[in-house]
């Protein structure tokens, strides 16, 4: 199996959309980041498995711009995002883990099912953090929900340990999932 991992391009764009979705829903049934930070990779010269990773320093700034930007592109209203903060809110408030430290964070991994179980999220988090360390980033962090033992398992085989987790009533409520586990990894710095 020939494996290839490429930086995305605004074509990916479907792609990456269906990894999002994919990966906030993780095994659930139900569950905004510029292409550029995603990896990809191919298999046959198909689109197969997808990721995002990010320095953290002014990352919610950053997503909260490109949401504003989104909502407006999509013609919402002052009501829409309103109503959107106030779903979404207890969640971020309540749910997310402290702040450790950490100077780079992975998110919204997805792998399209048929090329699961190949490496390829191993592939593509040993890239993205080769990349990281020569930006000279030190600490690692990728979080999933609680029970996600594929996911977990995947993070463990790169060298991510288990650092803590967040239990969370309102994602329980809405997802049936009891919250939150962060692993983190050291970095290397070349």
């Amino acid at each position: 199996m020939a494996v290839r991992i490429r930086q995305a391009t605004f074509d990916d764009a479907e792609f990456l959309a269906w990894a999002m979705v994919s990966a906030s829903r993780a095994d659930l049934s139900r569950g905004l980041y510029h292409y550029k930070s995603f990896l990809i990779a191919e298999v046959a010269d198909q689109r197969a498995a997808a990721l995002c990773g990010c320095e953290t320093d002014n990352a919610w700034e950053i997503v909260g711009d490109a949401m504003a930007n989104v909502q407006r592109d999509l013609g919402w209203t002052e009501a829409d995002a309103a109503a959107s903060h106030l779903r979404v809110a207890p969640i971020w408030a309540a749910c997310m883990p402290p702040d450790i430290g950490a100077d780079f964070t992975i998110e919204n991994v997805a792998t399209r099912p048929e090329y699961r179980r190949r490496g390829l999220v191993l592939a593509l988090i040993d890239e993205i953090l080769c990349a990281a360390s020569g930006r000279g980033c030190k600490l690692a962090q990728i979080t999933t929900y609680m029970g996600n033992r594929a996911a977990q398992s995947a993070y463990e085989k790169s060298g991510f340990q288990v650092l803590d987790e967040k239990r969370c009533t309102e994602v329980e409520k809405i997802l049936g999932v009891p919250g939150f586990i962060r692993l983190t990894r050291g970095l290397r710095i070349d």
